[in-house]
């Protein structure tokens, strides 16, 4: 188990305090775990309180004994009940704070309802999710080394996919084989992400037509699952030879994301879809020599649906039908959907340190999907992949 480093979680606090004096706010209050994660070190059932100026305090109802022992956030006080957090957030902020800041995205209305009517009823509480994401969208060299790990578990995955792929598995048996392997390298097979109802698995193991198999998740890839309970990924479709099998993988390690699509065909695959196939890989080429510290991501999602639309495939980029995703590119570090996104209308601009999937995807009813995902470290000089798996369709 390798643990946040003390001076990592320092650095994050001085960050976040910033932010929060910038939006005059007197002090957050953080609840939801991958912001725990990121702010203490550990997830517990926990309320870290950090004020715009001074300590930070951990209250926590459960495990005590575990906050104490993975967190460097001290002091660390037990809470029996909830009554307790407003005397604790006065404490940490030497006298009660006029407006409190919370991560207002992802609470529920219920849960709002009672801090602010029954735990906070004097104070102003306002959202400060934004500010929280900016604080994470820059990694650190630590995190860094965090995100190569999980790169170098989806090395392994890639790799083993030509000595698992045989005609007649289901996609849902090649996916538990690569799963397994992965779980056996590291992987911990949960990933967190941040938007309402975005429910993910390890992957989505598509093979010929199922590739091009809609769903309700918010990605360009969907597949038809194994029930309707689910509705997504790999499904009991026999692999045949002749096609194309997408391969898009998300692995976690130590808490950190990384997502990769490889392709890989038993024979040689469909002339029109391998076509595609060199088309995203040449899109990756030309993406790497624009995307660099300073681009603005809007302007960055425009270019390569001008590039679709100039080679003639924008009938089948990132989908086939309306609506589809707007971006194609998607933040992740604790979480799959981080800042920054490469996306319609998006104005920030690419920063040292922060990290990316990009995932162009040809989408073709009744043939498939063609597609290749890096996960990109912005750097002084322009992109790195983290990803460093053959970029190569693999002939089986």
């Amino acid at each position: 188990m390798e643990r946040v480093p003390a001076s990592e979680i320092a650095n994050r606090i001085i960050v976040l305090q910033a932010l929060l004096g910038e939006e005059g706010v007197d002090a957050a209050i953080i609840r939801q775990n991958a912001d725990l994660f990121y702010f203490t070190g550990t997830v517990q059932d926990s309320h870290l309180i950090v004020p715009a100026s001074g300590e930070p305090v951990l209250v926590v109802r459960r495990s005590l004994e575990r906050a104490e022992e993975l967190s460097p956030i001290r002091p660390v006080i037990g809470m029996k009940s909830l009554g307790e957090l407003a005397q604790a957030v006065a404490r940490a902020c030497g006298s009660e704070p006029e407006t409190i800041g919370m991560e207002l995205d992802v609470m529920p209305v219920n849960t709002f309802s009672l801090y602010s009517r029954k735990v906070f009823p004097k104070q102003r509480i306002v959202d400060i999710s934004g500010q929280i994401r900016r604080a994470r969208m820059r990694k650190s060299q630590w995190e860094i080394q965090m995100l190569k790990g999980a790169a170098s578990i989806s090395r392994l995955v890639a790799d083993s996919v030509p000595k698992l792929l045989e005609p007649g598995m289901t996609e849902y048996e090649l996916c538990a084989e690569i799963e397994l392997i992965s779980r056996k390298a590291g992987n911990y097979g949960m990933f967190r992400s941040r938007a309402f109802n975005m429910e993910m698995m390890f992957g989505h193991i598509l093979s010929g037509p199922n590739g091009a198999v809609p769903s309700y998740t918010d990605a360009p890839t969907g597949g038809p699952g194994i029930s309707p309970a689910l509705g997504q990924g790999a499904g009991d479709r026999k692999i045949l030879p002749g096609e194309i099998v997408s391969v898009d993988t998300m692995v976690i390690w130590n808490g950190y994301a990384n997502d990769q699509t490889r392709n890989f065909c038993i024979g040689q695959p469909p002339p029109k879809l391998f076509e595609a196939y060199q088309f995203v890989r040449s899109v990756h080429d030309r993406f790497r020599a624009l995307a660099r510290p300073g681009a603005v991501t809007g302007e960055l999602y425009e270019t390569v649906w001008q590039w679709a639309h100039e080679a003639g495939w924008a009938q089948w980029f990132m989908g086939f039908s309306d609506p589809r995703i707007t971006f194609v590119a998607h933040g992740l570090g604790v979480e799959v959907d981080e800042f920054p996104f490469i996306a319609e209308r998006q104005k920030l601009e690419l920063q040292e340190g922060m990290v990316f999937a990009f995932e162009p995807k040809i989408i073709i009813p009744g043939e498939g999907i063609a597609g290749l995902e890096n996960t990109y470290l912005v750097t002084n000089d322009g992109i790195e992949s983290l990803n460093t798996a053959t970029e190569e369709l693999v002939i089986v």
